[in-house]
């Protein structure tokens, strides 16, 4: 137990003290709670749209038709005359020995 200082039942202190020292005031502590409340920003984001037209060459074909009439000397007889050759046949022909002349073909 401490001798300078005396217990008693009201708590009271010891007459004799040593003196009071000034008090150090130390810098203050912050406690710092955050919080966030939503707030509504409009945030604009313009869009151009743009149409190009581009002009790009396809070919498109026409074709034009001409009719010319042409006569000709009137041919050799193609088709024989009726019951010119018997059953109505032609007549056997064969190729002329050592070809024809002048490497052509019959008239």
């Amino acid at each position: 137990m401490d001798p300078y200082r005396k217990h008693c039942n009201s708590c009271q202190q010891v007459p004799w003290q040593q003196p009071a020292a000034q008090p150090v005031v130390c810098p203050p502590q912050y406690r710092v709670r955050d919080s966030f409340l939503p707030r509504m920003q409009p945030v604009i984001h313009p869009i151009v749209n743009v149409n190009r037209e581009h002009t790009v060459n396809v070919p498109q074909h026409f074709y034009t038709v001409t009719n010319r009439n042409v006569v000709v000397n009137p041919p050799q007889q193609a088709y024989p005359f009726m019951n010119q050759y018997p059953q109505g046949g032609f007549p056997q022909q064969g190729f002329p020995q050592g070809g024809f002349p002048q490497g052509g073909y019959p008239q």
